[in-house]
């Protein structure tokens, strides 16, 4: 998928959509990044215990959901975009939230602001019309409000 989306996103072009990309691997880094002290926490507790991987994992959630940080990024994303013409917004890098959280989390508190057409390149499995397996390991979500394109 990774390597067949820089020529979805000429086609689009060519086919007059006006495309922006949000990488939710970029966007999590920028979030690490942005908060010097978040950020030198985590190097500090690392070195402390560098294998507690749950305490890691959940400190980075936690830095991802504070004060709805990720979600407002990509909110933040949408609002430009509705008034211009032909806009697309395409969510790329999906896998980048295991595991800490899933896209289904952010894209139900969402609903009702997409107002451009919003894809997500979703790395997993569709099991149904409406539930998918985020990586094909972790338990189905039928909770996603969105229509699932392809298998």
């Amino acid at each position: 998928m990774k390597r067949q989306t820089p020529a979805w996103v000429a086609k689009l072009h060519q086919e007059g959509w006006n495309v922006h990309t949000f990488s939710i691997a970029e966007q999590i880094w920028a979030l690490l990044k942005d908060d010097p002290f978040m950020w030198s926490l985590c190097v500090t507790e690392d070195k402390a215990a560098p294998l507690n991987w749950p305490r890691t994992n959940k400190a980075l959630a936690d830095i991802l959901t504070a004060d709805s940080g990720l979600l407002k990024r990509l909110e933040g994303a949408l609002q430009p975009l509705e008034d211009q013409q032909n806009a697309l917004l395409l969510v790329t890098d999906l896998e980048a939230l295991h595991p800490f959280l899933r896209i289904g989390a952010i894209e139900s508190q969402l609903q009702g602001k997409f107002h451009v057409p919003t894809i997500f390149l979703y790395p997993g499995v569709r099991t149904g019309k409406t539930r998918l397996k985020f990586l094909g390991f972790y338990p189905e979500d039928g909770n996603y409000r969105s229509v699932h394109v392809g298998g």
